[in-house]
């Protein structure tokens, strides 16, 4: 498990990372989220020991980061590569830093994606130098790796077949994988944990899915002469019968459009149908919640404008 204590790191008057303390569990695949200039990059760098915190703490399996560089692979945004390196040069060069580097899966990956092993590296399209360097990181035989926006730019396709390949290596080992990116879909569907970053700081972090579990979804339909008084106008009703409900549930978003009623409410889900089907709806469905969704839901109670987090 990688452990940080309120780390900090400053540039002149702009704290990078702002007092952060995480901790990314042992064998899943960890999402780091948020815009450019949020903290991502500079996060990782301080992960890999490339930058030195100015405060706060980096523990790796409870010892200091110091001792753990041979445990970790830093994957930046653009690769370093020497020039006219071929992949079967940059694996001669990674074997040379990490003793348990699979050559022979290297060769065995790249063949499967029709990758030329001899080829110059800057002859390869953005997907393939990026498709080389993750087999390259998959295969050096580390317990940690750092990817930096590793799906950035690609296409639909190139990006399914990275994240099989991630896929596949933890099949295969135990592997603990930390991915930056500024866009929550790249995320949602190969992380089991997310943490979300801000100015430098930590929003919040853990599994979405089941912190919102007590969080649920209801559209509701209404008929406007269902009235038990002579009220004909359908806006006063949903009016009304919004405020009830915001008046006795935990309601975290509430929306409607004529006699239609959308809100998501936390607590226990009988509770909350029993108080939705006393406003006697006509129609009273779930509705599934999208892992956005669920973000931008937390995001609200916690005071963030979401479209500066994740946009």
């Amino acid at each position: 498990m990688i452990s940080v204590k309120e780390l900090t790191k400053i540039f002149g008057t702009n704290r990078a990372v702002d007092r952060i303390s995480l901790d990314i569990p042992e064998g899943m695949m960890f999402g780091l989220l948020g815009t450019n200039g949020a903290g991502k990059t500079t996060l990782l760098r301080l992960l890999s020991g490339i930058l030195e915190p100015d405060s706060g703490e980096i523990l790796v399996d409870d010892k200091p980061l110091s001792a753990a560089a041979e445990k970790i692979f830093y994957l930046p945004d653009t690769p370093y590569y020497f020039p006219n390196a071929s992949m079967e040069q940059m694996t001669k060069f990674y074997q040379s830093q990490y003793p348990k580097m699979d050559t022979e899966g290297v060769s065995y990956m790249a063949e499967s994606l029709n990758l030329d092993m001899r080829q110059p590296l800057r002859t390869f399209s953005k997907g393939m130098k990026r498709q080389a360097f993750l087999i390259l990181a998959l295969c050096a035989g580390t317990k940690y790796l750092l990817c930096d926006e590793v799906f950035d730019g690609l296409d639909p396709i190139a990006a399914d077949v990275m994240k099989n390949l991630f896929r596949q290596e933890m099949k295969e080992r135990r592997f603990t994988v930390v991915v930056a990116s500024h866009k929550l879909y790249e995320l949602e569907d190969i992380c089991g944990n997310i943490a979300i970053l801000h100015k430098g700081g930590l929003v919040t972090a853990g599994d979405m899915r089941i912190q919102a579990g007590d969080m649920w979804k209801y559209q509701c339909a209404f008929r406007p002469d269902d009235a038990d008084d002579n009220r004909t106008d359908a806006g006063e009703k949903m009016e009304e019968i919004t405020d009830r409900l915001t008046r006795e549930l935990d309601i975290v978003r509430v929306s409607s459009e004529g006699t239609f009623l959308t809100l998501t409410a936390r607590g226990e889900k009988e509770k909350i149908l029993a108080k939705l089907n006393e406003e006697h709806p006509c129609v009273l469905n779930e509705i599934p919640m999208s892992l956005e969704e669920i973000f931008i839901a937390e995001m609200e109670v916690k005071g963030y404008d979401i479209r500066k987090v994740l946009h």
